[in-house]
């Protein structure tokens, strides 16, 4: 029996998490939460979700925690709002006690190591990790594999600023209203700006299906194909088109966004593939791969019965079960229909070699 892979994924994220709490950390910021905050460095955060925005702002997390147990994992919000931080269980939908509501200055011992976060809260300490909702319950990738571990490193690195800075983060994510216009005086003209080098091109990287890149020819039997990766620029989030049809995106930082296209019907053979980055500047980076598409076959016994001779053997004076263990032994080569089970009753056919056909019938 082959072992389950939300099985695996629970026990391998309870490895890491026991392998954190057994290694002292090196070289941990252990730092109080701080009011103000001052000297945080906030650029590049994720930015969070702001939920009551206009009675209480909140600034939303999603998360994974472990409360400190290797066999106690959840999936929820951490909220953290200029007073208060607060996580709400979500997943698993039985409770297991992990949520509360502290202070915020209550907490302590904030520390912060790479996608790992913990503090002490008044009753008990607390470990989190950024975790996507479209992630929870999956298996965790740990530190430093790939691009979702990074994401999840920025991602707590995140929520760390925001206990210390709550200000901060909240006037990125909620500016404040722009002052009214000031009639400004005549000035003198401004000298001639410099020339500014032409913006780079943007950078596309794929993630999946393994293997894809530029020119390169993936072998599939599937009859479609999703693409994923992630596109940068310099100048903001790059706009991506799969042959000529935008993809789903979902921004990760100011500069770069995860994307993915919906499933791409193949064709038998060769399928060109054709994916364009675009930015502000409307400067084009382009990447073309293709897919070989080889569907698999079913194989067929050479001696498999057809519709004709199953009717045949019957009306020859054959006995049903004799019909059914030839087909036990030698299988059809068809795929029956009603018509086709019609004329086996009709031959005389039994219940049993009606069921024997349809369980030997080829599939596609």
């Amino acid at each position: 029996m082959s072992p389950n892979p939300k099985v695996q994924g629970w026990w391998r994220t309870a490895l890491l998490v026991f392998l954190f709490l057994s290694v002292p950390p090196m070289g941990l910021a252990k730092t109080k939460s701080s009011k103000k905050g001052g000297g945080v460095d906030l650029t590049g955060i994720i930015r969070p979700e702001l939920v009551n925005a206009e009675t209480d702002p909140t600034l939303r997390f999603p998360v994974m925690n472990t409360a400190g147990s290797v066999f106690s994992i959840t999936y929820g919000w951490l909220d953290i709002s200029s007073s208060t931080v607060r996580y709400s269980e979500v997943q698993p939908t039985r409770k297991s006690g992990h949520a509360f509501s502290v202070a915020r200055l209550s907490i302590g011992n904030l520390r912060l190591n790479r996608e790992w976060l913990t503090f002490k809260s008044p009753k008990k300490g607390q470990m989190f990790i950024y975790l996507p909702q479209d992630r929870w319950g999956s298996v965790h990738s740990g530190p430093g594999m790939g691009a979702a571990a990074s994401r999840e490193s920025l991602g707590t690195s995140s929520i760390y600023k925001t206990l210390l800075n709550f200000e901060g983060v909240m006037a990125i994510v909620k500016p404040p209203p722009a002052p009214a216009p000031v009639v400004a005086q005549p000035v003198a003209p401004a000298p001639p700006p410099k020339p500014v080098a032409p913006p780079s091109a943007p950078a596309i990287v794929l993630s999946s299906p393994p293997g894809a890149g530029e020119n390169q020819t993936l072998e599939l039997n599937e009859s479609t194909v999703t693409l994923r990766g992630v596109a940068m620029d310099s100048t903001g989030i790059p706009v991506v088109r799969i042959n000529g049809s935008p993809v789903n995106m979902r921004p990760q930082t100011s500069q770069a966004a995860e994307f993915w296209s919906d499933p791409l019907p193949l064709q038998v053979g060769d399928n060109r593939i054709h994916i364009v980055a675009s930015n502000s500047a409307h400067i084009e980076t382009k990447l073309d791969l293709t897919v070989h598409y080889k569907p698999k076959t079913a194989s067929v016994n050479p001696r498999a019965l057809d519709r004709q001779e199953i009717v045949s053997l019957l009306q020859g004076g054959v006995s049903p079960e004799r019909v059914v263990a030839l087909v036990k032994e030698r299988g059809v080569k068809f795929s029956p229909n009603a018509d086709d089970l019609s004329a086996v009753r009709a031959a005389g056919g039994t219940d049993e070699l009606i069921e024997v056909i349809q369980q030997s019938a080829p599939h596609p």
